[in-house]
């Protein structure tokens, strides 16, 4: 298989004071290999005045390596379909690989792209000359996976 590298990548996501932080943290790390000690957390107001904790984590390049590979191996068909056709809405113009996971998936096992209550992603490539060609990458990567 092809070997992706990216030189880090950010996991942020917004939990609110309903939500079992622990729990949320200790599904992130069952099934993303993400551990819960290396996320940190910020008090915040959302949007109605509710109190909200906003985590995030900064993973080393063989770390977000390793996520890419295990998120891309455990999305299901659909959604590794809609990521290869779409995958120009998912990066930006610096070759950045965003991806946005089902929270309330995740803490069922299972992992799943989402645009609501989803845990952010960002992977930032190892630098090259042309980021453009960084979606040709990603692209080769998703087709090899199965």
């Amino acid at each position: 298989m092809e070997e992706i590298r990216f030189s880090a990548a950010e996991a942020n996501l917004v939990l609110h004071a309903t939500e079992d932080h622990d729990k949320v943290l200790q599904s992130i790390d069952k099934v993303l290999s993400i551990p819960a000690s290396s996320f940190a957390g910020t008090n915040s107001d959302g949007h109605f005045g509710n109190k909200i904790v906003l985590f995030k984590s900064t993973l080393s390049s063989k770390e977000a390596s390793d996520l890419a590979l295990r998120i891309l191996s455990l999305l299901n068909r659909i959604d590794r379909q809609q990521l290869y056709d779409r995958l120009e809405d998912y990066c930006d113009e610096k070759g950045n690989l965003y991806l946005r996971l089902d929270k309330q998936r995740i803490c069922q096992g299972k992992v799943s792209l989402s645009e609501s209550d989803a845990i952010r992603i960002r992977f930032k490539p190892i630098r090259r000359y042309k980021p453009s060609g960084n979606i040709d990458t990603y692209r080769g990567l998703l087709s090899l996976i199965e």
